[in-house]
């Protein structure tokens, strides 16, 4: 539960290798590409985005692609360390859920074919020190036009942000319910429960049936 798990099969080498324009949105018309976002936490705060750029031009996951061969945690802390400038140990990201992305629009040419993404969400949860020496000037300009700290409530309860994206965060919320759970299980059968009908009501708060697709318009 909460995990990702990656098997590597071989001696597998990853390999950079760029690819021009034209290439590379032949390539998102052939292939579904991987992701690590990561919602970085302080309490019940997290760290949005507000993307100027396709697929999503609004608030969002900090992250991006993994690369071949990286895991999801790997590719977390790749892109925190490229977006925010914090190199951080790969223990400290944790898996909240898995996701699919279809979006009817892309950055690269032609932008109206969209692109489709497979998403690994993760938590990093900041220290207090950590969050008060972020610098949010680490923000690419010409991705981002606004990054700032939301509560959870705020985004839940929100009609302005993507549904996907309040999705990843009631999976936060249903991840934090389980671990409070196994925290407590020692504990009196009264607060087991009262645990176990938390991590119950999150789980099932879902918008749609965990196999059927969401469309957004």
């Amino acid at each position: 539960m909460f995990a990702c798990r990656h098997f590597v099969i071989g001696d597998f080498e990853g390999r950079r290798v760029f690819l021009p324009d034209r290439e590379y949105g032949l390539a998102l018309d052939a292939l579904v590409k991987g992701c690590a976002d990561v919602l970085v936490t302080h309490g019940d705060r997290i760290l949005l985005g507000k993307r100027c750029v396709e697929p999503q031009p609004d608030w969002w996951f900090v992250g991006g692609r993994t690369r071949p061969g990286e895991s999801p945690v790997e590719g977390a802390q790749r892109n925190v360390k490229r977006e925010l400038g914090m190199d951080l140990e790969v223990s400290r990201f944790e898996v909240v859920a898995c996701y699919s992305f279809v979006w009817r629009m892309r950055q690269q040419a032609p932008v109206a074919n969209g692109t489709a993404d497979v998403s690994t969400v993760l938590e990093l949860r900041l220290t207090a020190e950590e969050e008060a020496t972020l610098d949010f000037s680490c923000f690419d300009k010409a991705e981002y036009a606004d990054a700032r700290w939301l509560e959870i409530s705020e985004i839940l309860r929100g009609d302005n942000f993507n549904p996907a994206l309040q999705q990843g965060v009631r999976d936060l919320v249903t991840k934090r319910a389980f671990q409070m759970l196994v925290k407590n299980h020692h504990m009196p059968a009264a607060i087991v429960a009262y645990h176990a009908r938390n991590l119950v009501q999150w789980h099932a708060s879902a918008p749609s049936k965990p196999n059927e697709p969401l469309k957004v318009l």
